[in-house]
């Protein structure tokens, strides 16, 4: 019982930033000074069989509506831009590594920016 008082106060005084969905599919949300940056299930089911995906490595700077993510499907090709200027700092690479996963995936995470 007590448990369950406890989880829910800290659920009540936990402050999630909210997460940002953009009418393309990416989303993106702030996370202790990170910005963390994915697409929507809904985008990567539409593109159909996933056969290329690319982002920008670690450390490479980017600006604010640079090219950021690039997907191609059986059914179309897509490009995403960066909704923050600064560096990545990190990019999940099993996606890079096997793009089909992503159709595995609920709303994949794939870069995440410091921002500057």
């Amino acid at each position: 019982m007590w448990q369950k008082i406890i989880g829910w106060f800290k659920h009540l005084f936990s402050r999630q930033a909210p997460v940002h969905r953009e009418e393309n599919g990416l989303w993106w949300q702030e996370d202790k000074g990170t910005v963390k940056v994915g697409l929507a299930s809904r985008v990567i089911e539409e593109l159909g069989d996933i056969t290329f995906l690319a982002t920008p490595t670690v450390d490479e700077q980017v600006d604010r509506n640079d090219q950021l993510i690039d997907i191609e499907g059986g059914k179309a090709v897509e490009t995403f831009k960066s909704p923050v200027t600064g560096k990545v700092s990190r990019v999940y690479e099993g996606y890079q590594d096997d793009p089909t996963s992503l159709a595995k995936a609920v709303d994949p995470l794939l870069v995440e920016i410091q921002p500057a």
